[in-house]
Order: structure tokens, then sequence, then C-alpha cells
């Protein structure tokens, strides 16, 4: 009678996606799911533990790898410790359930930048818009503008700068 399609989208990141973007939420301070083990690592990450939250989420995506939260935080995770290579790579993999995922633009070009690759960070920030991130998205504009000018910029600079507009907007949120 019906045949089932396989979607890449679970009925549970569809809805807190829904919700994400009614609400305006910051998404590395939300819950990712109903496993105890996410829930431990979502506890580990609100404490700042990313070693050990980036260890139950790669876990978890062992059994779950089309887990798009989990594939979110353990990025983050990886960004927070300086594994900006194993950041960009659980983007990717963000990516490919979520095409054209904001979050994954935004801290996959701050992972380059933190490499000193400005001109791969550029090429991803042309990739990000969130019109709900005003003071990133600001930022992320007036930073492509100088760098499409020709303007000398040190990455190290490019880093903070983006990194305090993230926390000046999870502080306006709050």
């Amino acid at each position: 009678m019906y045949e089932k399609k396989n979607s890449k989208y679970s009925r549970r990141d569809l809805f807190r996606g829904f919700l994400r973007n009614v609400r305006g939420q910051s998404m590395e301070n939300e819950p990712s799911g109903l496993d105890p083990q996410v829930f431990r690592a979502d506890r580990l990450l609100r404490e700042e533990k990313y070693t050990e939250a980036a260890k139950l989420y790669a876990s978890c995506l062992e059994k779950e790898p089309d887990h798009a939260e989990a594939w979110r935080k353990l990025g983050f995770c990886r960004l927070k410790l300086n594994q900006t290579s194993g950041a960009r790579q659980a983007f990717e993999e963000l990516n490919r359930i979520r095409p054209g995922d904001h979050f994954a633009a935004l801290y996959t070009g701050l992972a380059y930048a933190m490499d000193s690759n400005l001109k791969k960070a550029m090429e991803t920030w042309k990739t990000y818009f969130n019109l709900k991130q005003p003071l990133i998205q600001r930022e992320i504009n007036l930073t492509l503008a100088l760098y499409e000018r020709g303007d000398q910029m040190e990455a190290s600079k490019v880093v903070k700068s983006v990194q305090k507009a993230i926390e000046a907007q999870r502080q306006s949120q709050r």
C-alpha cells in the first residue's frame, strides 16, 4: 500500500529544527536527543568538558551516524579543543545531512581562520547567512568586505573578532 521512504532527516531533528528556528536558540546549549549517553555529553558540553563530551558524541555517532545534533556538537567540541581538522570533518558530515547548515558554515570558516587559511575561511563564510544572528552576520559581512577590498588581515585578529561577535550574540539572547 504505502512504501516507506528513507529520509536523511529524523522526525526528531525536523521538529527540533523547527522549534530552534522559531525560538532563535543557540544550538550548542540545547539537548541533542533522548539517548542517556547524549544527555551526559550535553551536560559535559555545558560544563565545558569538551574532551569527554566529544568522546560521547563520537560514540553516539557510531550507533546513529545521521544524528545531526551530535555532529554539530562534536564539531563544536573539537573546535574548542583546537582540533580544527576534526572539527571541519564533523561539520562536513553535518552539511552532508543538512546541506546549507549555517552553524556548520560559521564554525567551518572559523576553523579555517584558526589554521590561518583566510582564503578558505572567506569562501566558507560567503555561504553563511543567518538573519536570526545579526551580530554574527554583521561581523562576517564586514570581514568579507575588508578581505575582498584587499585589506591585509591577520588570521588571529579575524578569529578574535568573530569569536567576540559569537559571544555578543549569545549574551544578547539571554
